[in-house]
């Protein structure tokens, strides 16, 4: 009856297993990892020999073995390791050098194996894998220094471990150790490094642009780079492992978190192919050996006793190093102690290779069922002590997050999913919304129809990504009623919606109704490619930021898009190194890689951030409906000129909700001075632009030549740089003096018409705005809203069009 042969039969035992140890795990309060290998030695050869290791095993656990090392690499944080990557080196060289030697000097003198059996044996206990991590995290550790230069020493001290592998495997294979072999080993990680690094990126970018995740096709795509870059390794004469690792470090970047390409990849690698390789090393330990061989106790007890002490020595070191705290330093021994994924990938090679015999393989899988255990025991215990000593953060008042995604077009709503699933808040109750209107005005039957199938992505792609998604079809007499009355009846927190062309979305039906009517969170997203492949999230601040009721929200939106896909935030702001809005922008604790770029005035700081614009970019832009308090016409004009002048960037605009109450607005209006005094300026048909400015400004400053002067080159500049379009025939100038004592506003009619930089068409009215630097921000910007709302009355600035003096117009806007 047994060794079992049937395939089928095979693999029902194997998935009966795989099914039962995460569930006898979480009981028994072990890793599951221990239980597929106990597993894999109870069924193997050398325990019941219920089935044997076929190749069919041994197929899916040499892709287990690539997959482990890729899951490795993709889980690295390489943010927060450049965060303290001097702390991380420091601690990842003292992981790696003691374990080696003191593993190196075990091997020679206590265990009489050969250097490259040491050396490779001491490189097992130099890697260590996180699998405490999540305890840690639990207990409100993980943004703690020690905790996070033991993540960053991950990467280096894992890296040299396999370098380490590289060198005595391609040594037992009798490759010369001589100055070409140094040579070329160099040259071909370099070569490989670079297909990986330059080449993956450029290849899935172009990949993931054309093709979506619906059928799995993005998921065979990582999976065959994967494996493709695993085979080159070869070449490189490095072990499929090394190209694993790497190229998990490469799609580290390209694959958000919470997406369903990585809940995919997370699935099929933890349900599948890792488990049958845990089973397939299972089988091949040999229990009768240990337990019975005197040989077997001495290599397993040696190798447990020099890994546990030469990892406490590495933590105890840099705690003293660096000056942190006992409970700190046990910390991280319990998380570099762990060992298991790498060391699992090296045995293996070292065994397959005849390199390392049965008894080390013992040893390892030993070393594994009590490091595990312990480590996971240690930041238990002292993780909750080293809590205690953390400065407590500002407690956060914690709400349920409701997102509501508009669903429209069935290409890109898609995107617009996805962009949720990213923005969600995981320490937050709540759901996902995806909501259809369907029109009333037609056969409603049809409508709903429609609307149900455009929501059945929806659905497929929520359980893919494990999020719950709770899709709707609301009937409605226009699109922008229903989306107002879903976000009211749901109690949405934010509502995110599409638009095809940027421009229409600026002065579109659809969003300036919502805009005036739905009173939570707004963003318009216009995504023309995946956002999993920005590499930068810019972020610019107008004046009065500070002063958004929305600014935690958004600051908040920012750290989580770019922590899930791997980008650099760069924000924006007017004012200097001691701005309230920097220290906001500051506490939000991003863990990407954070840039303020700081400017006088916005003029300057809008020229700096629009130079800044690349390809690769996002921009996240905060917004105001027209009739908030802070709102200016160059919020608009700014953003017409991203849609104008990059039309391929991904451009989210961010819109506050309604206030719940009017105080704050009646605060800030009443530090508003009263309204500047307007004078009027007729000029002659045959005037250049530059001569009726002057002319203006003469009428108002001529007899304080100093004052005129100043006005006059802030205008010019003003005007070359970045007027106002207020209407088809309008145009707005302003400035800050401070020469200035009171706001003025020049209003000049000219019988020609002009034409400005940055603009287009002509126009033959110019609105000049001075105000005193001294005075406070908010006049001048009250007076441009004002303004600018008065020529959104559209019969009104028709009147104005047709005046036929600056004084017929001084006497329409009083």
């Amino acid at each position: 009856m047994f060794p079992v042969e049937d395939p089928i039969l095979i693999f029902t035992i194997l998935t009966l297993i795989i099914f039962a140890a995460p569930l006898l795990a979480e009981r028994w309060h072990i890793p599951d990892l221990v239980l597929l290998l106990a597993a894999g030695a109870l069924i193997g050869p050398n325990g019941l020999n219920i089935m044997e290791r076929s190749p069919a095993i041994i197929l899916f656990g040499s892709i287990g073995l690539i997959y482990i090392m890729f899951i490795a690499g993709l889980e690295i944080d390489l943010n927060r390791f450049m965060r303290t990557r001097n702390r991380s080196v420091a601690f990842g060289v003292l992981t790696f050098s003691i374990p080696m030697v003191m593993g190196t000097a075990a091997g020679l003198y206590l265990l009489d194996f050969s250097w490259p059996v040491s050396i490779l044996m001491a490189s097992l206990f130099a890697s260590h894998t996180l699998l405490a991590y999540p305890i840690a995290s639990r207990f409100g550790i993980s943004r703690t220094e020690p905790v996070i230069i033991t993540v960053g020493g991950t990467i280096i001290t894992d890296t040299m471990a396999l370098l380490v592998l590289a060198i005595i495997v391609d040594s037992a294979k009798g490759a010369d150790m001589g100055v070409g072999f140094w040579v070329s080993m160099v040259m071909g990680i370099a070569g490989l490094m670079a297909l990986i690094t330059l080449g993956v990126p450029r290849l899935t970018k172009w990949f993931f642009q054309n093709v979506t995740e619906s059928g799995g096709a993005q998921f065979l795509f990582v999976l065959g780079v994967v494996c493709g870059c695993a085979y080159l390794s070869h070449y490189a004469k490095m072990e499929p492992i090394i190209g694993a690792f790497l190229v998990g470090a490469v799609f580290n970047r390209l694959i958000p978190e919470q997406s369903t390409l990585m809940n995919r990849l997370m699935f099929v690698g933890n349900t599948l192919f890792i488990p049958f390789f845990l089973i397939s090393v299972g089988m091949l330990v040999n229990v009768e050996a240990l337990v019975a061989s005197p040989r077997g106790w001495l290599v397993a007890g040696v190798m447990v006793a020099a890994v546990v002490v030469s990892k406490y020595i590495a933590a105890w070191v840099t705690r003293k190093v660096f000056g942190y705290g006992v409970e700190a330093g046990r910390v991280i021994f319990g998380l570099s102690v762990i060992q298991a994924a790498a060391t699992l990938a090296a045995v293996i090679v070292g065994y397959d290779l005849k390199i390392f015999d049965e008894y080390v393989l013992n040893g390892a899988i030993v070393m594994i069922l009590v490091t595990c255990p312990l480590g996971a025991w240690m930041v238990q215990r002292y993780g909750r002590s080293l809590a205690g000593e953390t400065e407590p953060r500002a407690e956060r008042v914690s709400s349920a997050q409701r997102i509501l995604v508009s669903i429209v077009n069935p290409d890109f709503s898609l995107r617009l999913l996805d962009l949720s699933f990213l923005l969600r808040d995981t320490s937050k109750n709540g759901s996902i919304y995806p909501v259809t209107i369907a029109s009333d005005m037609d056969d409603i039957d049809d409508s709903v129809a429609r609307g149900e199938k455009l929501l059945t992505n929806c659905i497929a792609a929520g359980a893919s990504a494990d999020i719950e998604v709770v899709p709707s079809v609301r009937v409605d007499l226009n699109p922008s009623d229903g989306l107002v009355r879903a976000s009211q009846e749901l109690r949405a927190t934010q509502v995110l919606a599409g638009w095809s062309d940027r421009r229409a979305h600026v002065f579109g039906t659809v969003s300036t109704n919502l805009l005036n009517s739905c009173p939570v969170r707004l963003l318009f997203c216009h995504l023309n490619h995946p956002v999993n492949l920005t590499k930068r999230l810019l972020l610019p601040f107008p004046l009065l930021s500070e002063r958004r009721t929305d600014l935690r929200a958004l600051l908040q939106d920012a750290r989580r898009l770019t922590a899930q896909i791997g980008a650099h935030l760069r924000v924006y702001i007017i004012g200097d190194e001691k701005h309230i809005l920097r220290k906001e922008v500051e506490s939000a604790r991003p863990s990407c890689p954070l840039t303020i770029i700081t400017a006088e005035t916005w003029t300057k700081l809008q020229t700096v951030f629009l130079e800044d614009i690349s390809e690769d970019d996002m921009v996240l832009m905060p917004c105001e409906r027209r009739d908030g308090i802070l709102w200016t016409p160059v919020l608009d004009k700014l953003q017409e000129k991203i849609c104008v002048d990059f039309p391929d960037i991904n451009l989210l605009s961010a819109y506050p909700p309604f206030p719940d109450h009017q105080e704050d607005v009646r605060e800030l209006e009443a530090t508003v001075m009263e309204g500047p005094r307007i004078y009027p300026a007729d000029i002659p048909g045959d005037m250049e632009c530059e001569e009726a400015l002057r002319l203006m400004t003469n009428g108002v400053f001529g007899d304080n030549p100093a004052t005129l002067e100043d006005v006059n080159v802030l205008l010019l500049k003003a005007m070359n740089s970045y007027p106002l379009e207020m209407t088809s025939k309008i145009v707005l100038l302003h400035a800050h003096s401070e020469r200035v004592s009171e706001p003025v506003i020049i209003i000049g009619h000219g019988q020609r018409h002009w034409e400005f930089r940055n603009l287009k068409g002509s126009f033959n009215i110019l609105l000049v705005l001075v105000s005193p630097k001294s005075a406070p921000s908010e006049q001048h910007l009250k007076t441009l809203a004002g303004l600018a709302r008065r020529f959104l009355d559209a019969e009104l600035a028709e009147k104005v069009h047709q005046a036929a003096s600056a004084g017929e117009i001084c006497a329409l806007l009083k």
